[in-house]
Formats: structure tokens, C-alpha cells, sequence
């Protein structure tokens, strides 16, 4: 019953707050649609392991986690939303590659992820530049690949509500975002009836919609664990 973390909040986050006329925010993704939470109530983003099964328990919760000795609730926020449930594939990205992928990966991992430097140009192709053209794309294509496979795995987002912690099961994690209070907009008339029941409201960033998760809203049905 282990969970990953892969990002704590801390005081370093907190010290962007400090402009009145912004919020921040963790954004992450569901089936398409951007969502974000005040940073202030995210503890942890993880990638859940090992979560363990609750008997008699509501079909949002996939079942619980040890984070750091505190047994911690997973919840589906896909089927709290009335979407269909995604395998979060507990298999290792690791063991999930190819052998031709196998690098790629060592690559991602390394933090480097960028043509070699020492690639020649084409003003100063070199017998066999072709060829190496040809390998630099194909290692290009498989980085890609491990990239994609990487996302397939569900993230957590991990919260505080009412003293307890809850896992928020979610499709993928974006960025920390500090936007302007002026910005904020409620729910507008033409928002996606999926989304409006746990939407406090929006923002509209360049080229995406960010709904504003209302946490206490969709944590609503703790009576029935």
C-alpha cells in the first residue's frame, strides 16, 4: 500500500503567494479537459502503487495508499465524474519498453532530451551523414514512444480535506499556474454539463478551458465510506 511521491508542497511554493491579486494553482487532466486545485490544499503528486482494495466501498473509490505512514483514500475522479474507469497500468514503464526503446528511455531519465551536439549540420555532412540522419530520427521516434507510454500511467494528486488526505486519482498532471483573480469566471452557460456539477468556475487560458475543481464538492460523499 505504497504510493510514490514525485512532488511535495512546501514553503518554496507558498512564497509565489504572496501577490494579492493572483492564485495558484495545480493543474492536471481529465479526458481531455483541464482541470486545476489551489495549490494550497495539494500535499503530494504521485504515481499511486500497490493501492490496496476497501470492501463495501462506493465504486469512486479505488482504495487506499501508505504515504509516508498515513493510510491515505484513493479517489477516481474519473467515475466521480461519471466517465469510464481507466486501468492505472501498474506494470513499469521500465518493463514496458522495447529493446529498440530501451535507450530512449535511459535518455528521458538522464534528462536529456535534445539532438547530440556533435551531430553534424548539413553544410558539413560527412560520409554516412544519411545514415546518421537516419538513426538520429529513429531515436527521436522512440523517445517519443517512451514519452507517450510514460503518460499513459495515472497520476495522483493528493489533497487535504477535514484533516484527512485524499488521493485524486487523475489522467495526467500539468504545471503549477499563477493566474490573476480578475481572470476568474463563473461557470459560463456553455460549459459541459459533465463538469458544471464540480466546477466552482473557470478560467480562460490560451487555447484551453481550465475548470476549477470544487475538492469539497466532489469529496461529498464521505458518509458513504
Amino acid at each position: 500500500m505504497t504510493g510514490q511521491a514525485l512532488v511535495t508542497a512546501g514553503s518554496t511554493h507558498m512564497d509565489a503567494l504572496g501577490a494579492e491579486n493572483h492564485s495558484e494553482f495545480v493543474t492536471f487532466n481529465i479526458a481531455g479537459q483541464l482541470f486545476g486545485i489551489p495549490v494550497l490544499i495539494v500535499q503530494d503528486i504521485l504515481v499511486p502503487e500497490n493501492i490496496a482494495s476497501v470492501p463495501l466501498a462506493p465504486p469512486e473509490v479505488r482504495g487506499s495508499i501508505n504515504l509516508r505512514g498515513r493510510i491515505v483514500t484513493v479517489i477516481d475522479v474519473r467515475i466521480r465524474l461519471g466517465l469510464e474507469r481507466r486501468s492505472i497500468r501498474k506494470k513499469s514503464i521500465v518493463n514496458d519498453v522495447s529493446e529498440a526503446e530501451a535507450p530512449a528511455l535511459k535518455v528521458i531519465e538522464g534528462g536529456i532530451d535534445k539532438t547530440p551536439e556533435d551531430a553534424p549540420s548539413n553544410g558539413d555532412a560527412a560520409p554516412g551523414a544519411a545514415q546518421n540522419s537516419t538513426s538520429e530520427e529513429s531515436a527521436h521516434a522512440a523517445i517519443e514512444a517512451v514519452k507517450r507510454k510514460k503518460r499513459q500511467h495515472m497520476m495522483g494528486v493528493t489533497v487535504e480535506h477535514q484533516h484527512e488526505l485524499y488521493t485524486l486519482l487523475v489522467d495526467s498532471v500539468g504545471n503549477v499556474i499563477n493566474l490573476p483573480k480578475n481572470g476568474y469566471e463563473s461557470n459560463p452557460t456553455t460549459l459541459d454539463p459533465l463538469w458544471r456539477d464540480f466546477s466552482n468556475g473557470v478560467y480562460r487560458l490560451e487555447g484551453a478551458l481550465m475548470v476549477v475543481l470544487d475538492v469539497v464538492r466532489l469529496l461529498d460523499f464521505k458518509a458513504q465510506l
